[in-house]
């Protein structure tokens, strides 16, 4: 992780810049704030985790006009960058903290965003945990990350790429967090190894009942 943190503090400053923004995440904000808004359309705050340099909350901020909009990451030339991406005065804030130590109050968030972030966590567990605790009822974790399928799940085994999630394997980490995949949908153009998963609490789910929804690819 501190490996992590060191290389995305050098890449702050050329972050937004870089040819990854167009091939990768690009697809993958347009994709989510989609999903987002068909979550809901009403959220009033927003946490992005691993916002990197703010560009999905500013993104966020047009179509929210009302959230309030918090972003954290772990690098602070990251977070340096962000902020002096706003206005002041902007209803979007960024501070430096990591996924496992969430700076805020239980329940504060209708949506939580994490985008190409979650396979850097230190304890993949722990943030689960606290995503789940600042998450509000009925709230929604929007998740992406590269989850193997099809072949790319022997090339994730046979490289040990164990930071990357396996679905079975993050399905049992969420369960043991009182959460689980609500919802899916591919971002378009990653060969279909790129989900939003939407993740929401269990309590007062049915066990059997299928889920709400199923976007489509």
């Amino acid at each position: 992780m501190h490996r992590d943190v060191e290389r995305f503090d050098r890449w702050a400053e050329s972050y937004d810049t870089h040819h990854l923004q167009r091939l990768l995440f690009e697809p993958v904000q347009r994709t989510l704030l989609e999903v987002a808004v068909a979550e809901k359309p009403d959220a009033r705050a927003i946490l992005d985790v691993g916002c990197g340099t703010g560009r999905l909350l500013r993104l966020a901020a047009s179509v929210f006009p009302s959230a309030r909009l918090e972003g954290v990451d772990a690098a602070p030339s990251m977070v340096k960058q962000a902020s002096a991406s706003v206005r002041s005065g902007t209803r979007v804030n960024f501070q430096v903290a990591v996924a496992e130590q969430l700076p805020f109050p239980a329940g504060e968030f209708d949506l939580v965003f994490s985008t190409m972030t979650f396979h850097h966590w230190e304890s993949q567990s722990a943030g689960i945990g606290e995503v789940a605790r600042v998450l509000a009822p009925g709230g929604r974790w929007l998740l992406a990350d590269f989850v193997a399928r099809g072949f790319m799940r022997f090339v994730r085994a046979a490289f040990r790429l164990r930071r990357f999630p396996a679905r079975r394997g993050l399905d049992e980490l969420l369960a043991q967090h009182g959460m689980a995949v609500v919802g899916e949908r591919l971002v378009p153009g990653l060969g279909g190894q790129v989900p939003i998963l939407v993740i929401g609490k269990t309590e007062g789910r049915r066990e059997g009942v299928a889920p709400r929804w199923q976007l489509s690819m």
